[in-house]
Order: C-alpha cells, then structure tokens, then sequence
C-alpha cells in the first residue's frame, strides 16, 4: 500500500519526467532553428509553468551558484564585445544554462530535497534504459537492426540505446554504476540482475569513459568502505580487491580495438612536449576531436588567461584558429569535430572562461565533496555514495563532455551540492546531540 509519501502530485510527476531527460540528449538541430532543441525543452517548461498554477513559486538556484554564473556571463559579455565576436552564442549559452538549472533546482525542490529519494527514481529510470541496450545490442549481433547499428568488429556493436551516441550513454548510466559499486556486497545480493545489466550496457558501449568510469567506481567502492583507512587494517586486503578491476582495464585496452587506439593515440599525443600535427592526423576521429580542441582553447587561454575569449566563443574561436596549426584535408577527413562543445568540459571552461571559470568550477566541485569524517551511520553513508558517484561523472564530463547542459548535468551538480549541506547538517545534529549527553552527564556528575 503506498504512503502518502509515496503519492506523486502533478509538479512532482513532471518533475520524473524531468528526471527521465538525463537520457533524452538528443535535439532538432538545423532546420532553420538557430540552436539545438532538446527534446526535453517542452517539458521543462511544462513542469515550470505548473508550479506557479499549482501555488508553488519557482526559485533560483542559491546564491553561490547565481553569483559565480553571473561573473561568468558580465566577462564574457565584456571579452566578446572587446573581441567583436558578441552575439547570439553567448545568449543561446546564457539561456540554455538559466533554463536547465533554474528547472532541475526547482526539481529537487518539489521533492523537498529528498536526494535519496530523487536518486532512486534516476536509479531505476538507468536500470531500464540500460536494458534497452543490451537487449538492443544482442539484437545486433543475432543481425536484428531496430535502432542504427554501428559495427566495430565481426561481433562487436557499439550502443547508444535510446541516446545520441554510445559515450553519452555511458555519462548518464556512471552515477548508477558507481553507487551500485559503492554497494557491492549489498549489491550481489539484493540487486545482482540490474547491476549486471547496468555493467553489460556500460561495457558495450566501447567507450573509453567506460573504462575510467570502472576504476573510478572501484577506488571510491574501496574508499567508502575503509579499505584505505590505516586505522582498520583494512588496506592490506585492498590490492586484492583491485586487481580483478586493474586486470579488467588491461584487458580492455589491450583487446577492444577501439578502446585501444584511443588510450595509445591519446597518451602519445597529449604527452608529446610539442604540438603534433603529423601524428594528430594518424589517431582516431575520437582523439583527434579532443586534441584539436586542445591546441585551439589553448591558444585562446594564452590571449586572454584571466577570462578566456568569452562565454559561448569556442565555435567561433575554433573556425578561425583551426587553419592556424591543420591543413585544409583534415578539415575533411575529420570535419569540424566537436567544435561546439570542445570535447572536454576542463578545455571548453579553459577556453572560454579561463582561470576566472575553471576557479569557480573546480572549487566548487573540491568544496561539496562530501568528507570522509561525515559519514556516520547508514544514511549518511547512503548520500556518501551518492555524492562519489556524482563526483566520478563531473570528474569524466571535465576530460570528455563539453556541453555545458546535456545528459542532466545540473541535476547531477545539484544532488552533488544538496548531499553535502545533508551530510555536514546530520554531522553537526550528531554532534550537538553528543555534546547535549555529555553536558547531562556532567550535570548528573556535578549533583
């Protein structure tokens, strides 16, 4: 029988569906629109527009966040239109930041800031989108072609599921791979079948985020439990639980092909001392996307260090300098890969908003890192995972997702922040609630 906790008003059933938007990154773009439209625009402003109907007023984000956006936009203002460069890029950034995070705030709102709550629910949302995809990619291999095959061996099909592409379906499954990680003694017994399902999907997408995403969820499974805390003893057993993990990785980069032409193309260029125009044109399509926007958002950190070139500027950045270090044919053997989003939100932020965003950015992520010392019983050590998990995706999203917006980016920054203030608030009731016994006992001894 539900509870009255469990009823979803009408706010509250959009609000799922905003939820759902984590893995609706695909858009109309072209056709005489001058952005992307995402398909989940209609119902963010749907969920918007019930909340004043239904008597609920919708909030901005807290301020942290509203003055460190504003910095950003007043630099970028001032950068472009030193640059000559100011337009509708900037706008077109502006509005899809203010709409997605003033939506997905005012959604965790309407669950009254119930992080476990909402979590469960992107929980199970992964669980079926990932068995879309392995049932999608068996499909594939018995030659049953009801979503487009990309085909990366005789027996191996790169899947996307009901995604873009096969890397954004490894962004948006991370978080539910890390968690069920973080838990996996519980995990193996209680949910073996969807953990199961959730590693299959991640490991079919041939993605090299994937791989990274696996090491990640192993290290902070390891961290959260003690096994590197000296005082337990606990450490000497941790080798043994990562080598299966290690051995995992090797064995990926090593035998999946395209896995491993983009670890080796990677490593060689980006730890060559120099730029490498020669060898930028032998790596995969994937690396070069990501080098090629590189030495451009270098080039304009090196301009302008402070502010970068301006909020929205990398595409146009990128059409001007691209010339300056490739030939005209790899323009056409590659196209202008990424040039949007930079393939990287570290480079896009270093090109655009430079030391000032990158700032801004990563002390955040440093400051709502929920420490160690908070995790004190069961539900602490639930928003813990949570917020590890959350950690692992900004942490592969700064090395390859650009975009500012897309695969529920606020949604995620936002829980990251709300289990923080959850995990010092229930660390500091803990506390009073210690020093209140302690003063009665005091008070007792002193009778």
């Amino acid at each position: 029988m539900k509870t009255k906790k469990d009823k979803l008003d009408i706010p509250q059933k959009l609000g799922l569906l905003c939820i759902f938007s984590v893995f609706l990154d695909k858009a109309i773009r072209g056709g005489g629109l001058p952005f992307d439209f995402y398909y989940y625009y209609p119902i963010f402003l749907i969920f918007l527009i019930s909340l004043p109907v239904k008597g609920i007023a919708i909030v901005m984000p807290p301020r942290w966040f509203n003055i460190g956006l504003l910095v950003i936009i007043l630099s970028g203002v001032l950068v472009t239109a030193y640059k000559g460069i100011l337009g509708f890029e900037l706008i077109k950034q502006v509005f899809g930041i203010l709409f997605t995070a003033i939506t997905y705030y005012n959604v965790i709102r309407v669950f009254k800031f119930d992080a476990s709550r909402i979590f469960n629910y992107y929980l199970v949302l992964a669980f079926w989108v990932a068995l879309h995809g392995v049932i999608d990619n068996l499909l594939h291999i018995g030659g049953i072609h009801l979503t487009k095959a990309l085909p990366d061996g005789p027996f191996q099909y790169r899947e996307y599921g009901i995604m873009g592409e096969p890397f954004y379906l490894a962004m948006a499954i991370t978080p539910a791979i890390v968690y069920y990680t973080c838990y996996f003694k519980r995990t193996w017994h209680t949910a073996k079948f969807k953990y199961l399902v959730l590693l299959a999907c991640y490991l079919v997408t041939y993605s090299s985020t994937a791989v990274m995403g696996i090491g990640l969820a192993a290290f902070f499974s390891l961290y959260i439990n003690d096994f590197f805390n000296l005082r337990r003893n606990r450490i000497i057993f941790a080798p043994l639980f990562l080598a299966p993990v290690a051995l995992l990785v090797y064995y990926l980069i090593e035998n999946v092909d395209l896995i491993n032409k983009r670890y080796n193309d990677t490593t060689s260029l980006f730890l060559s001392p120099e730029i490498d125009v020669k060898e930028a044109g032998k790596s995969n399509s994937s690396t070069f996307a990501l080098y090629s926007n590189y030495v451009i958002a270098r080039d304009s950190f090196l301009d302008n260090p402070l502010f970068g070139s301006g909020l929205g500027s990398h595409p146009l950045i990128y059409e001007k300098t691209f010339l300056k270090y490739f030939p005209p044919d790899y323009l056409k053997g590659y196209g202008a890969q990424n040039q949007q989003d930079a393939n990287s939100r570290f480079i896009r932020l270093m090109s655009e908003t430079g030391l000032v965003g990158l700032l801004l950015f990563l002390s955040a992520v440093w400051m709502f890192f929920a420490p160690k010392a908070t995790i004190i019983n069961e539900s602490t050590r639930n928003l813990g995972a949570i917020n590890y998990a959350i950690f692992v995706y900004i942490v592969l999203g700064l090395i390859r997702n650009g975009n500012y917006i897309n695969v529920g980016f606020f949604l995620f920054f936002f829980l990251y922040y709300v289990t923080y203030k959850l995990l010092t608030f229930k660390k500091g009731q803990a506390s009073s609630r210690r020093v209140a016994q302690v003063s009665g006992v005091n008070r007792l001894a002193r009778v």
